[in-house]
């Protein structure tokens, strides 16, 4: 009985929180509805984040080759997720730098 009456409390509490996300639809993780609500984020601009996160995102400052193949994409919105949009000279380049 008495661990009873000190987990009602805990239980309570933890059926009290939820996640609020603004956009979220049928539970799910929904990060963006278009590609206006994503943008480039981290020390090289190398992350594709929610555009109200992407200024609160801190990475090292390192430099990858792949970086520079960035420049041939632009990062979006693809199934509610923000991610770099993949294209012919994206993964081209991606291809050439990673051998």
């Amino acid at each position: 009985m008495k661990i009873g009456v000190m987990l009602l409390p805990l239980m309570i509490l933890i059926s009290g929180c939820t996640h609020n996300t603004s956009n979220a639809s049928n539970g799910n993780n929904v990060e963006c509805d278009s590609d206006s609500d994503c943008a480039a984020a981290g020390c090289s601009s190398q992350l594709c984040a929610p555009k109200e996160k992407a200024s609160d995102i801190i990475t090292t400052c390192e430099y990858k080759e792949e970086y520079s193949c960035l420049k041939l994409t632009s990062c979006g919105c693809v199934d509610n997720k923000c991610q770099w949009l993949e294209n012919e000279g994206y993964n081209e380049c991606l291809e050439e730098v990673r051998v």
